[in-house]
């Protein structure tokens, strides 16, 4: 009886040193995931690390990565990675939405599903999607970036990678 209650002891113990220590990562702010009353719908310039990814909760530190989901009701998500947004949206269900993504070869805000995305960038989240302007050898449309994602098709896979990047 005694061990039990000095191992529970312990476990409360640890528990509560995780606790403390996760609330003190935290901000006076709490994490930003969401822009509220985008009510004209427009594309939001953020400055790095002043919000977090909807579906992973990394800070969005690259800006030339980040993916902006713009819905009807006037929220803004926001994403590290045009991949996140893949995941995000398999388990949310946002009624009329545009997605946004800034080209890396032009620096312009274009609808994700009118570009075309490499598969060997070096993006936040390390899928290596990125999305560009010109379409170049290699480069895949929304629809196959999407169905390779959710495939997991990216190059979290070893097989894909060692495809795609000899290594």
């Amino acid at each position: 009886m005694k061990k039990i209650v000095i191992n529970v002891a312990v476990f409360a113990t640890v528990i509560g040193i995780l606790v403390v220590l996760l609330l003190s990562f935290g901000s006076d702010q709490g994490a930003k995931y969401v822009y509220k009353n985008n009510k004209e719908h427009k594309i939001i310039q953020i400055k790095p690390k002043e919000y977090q990814c909807s579906e992973c909760n990394m800070d969005i530190e690259n800006l030339n990565y980040m993916v902006e989901l713009i819905a009807q009701n006037g929220n803004t998500y926001f994403f590290d990675d045009i991949g996140c947004v893949v995941l995000w949206l398999k388990t949310h269900t946002p009624t009329d939405y545009r997605v946004v993504v800034k080209t890396i070869d032009t620096q312009k805000w274009m609808d994700a599903d009118k570009v075309w995305y490499s598969r060997t960038s070096p993006s936040p989240m390390g899928y290596g999607f990125a999305p560009f302007e010109k379409k170049r050898e290699g480069f895949v449309s929304f629809d196959t970036m999407k169905m390779l994602m959710l495939q997991g098709k990216n190059l979290h896979d070893p097989f894909v990678k060692k495809k795609l990047l000899g290594r």
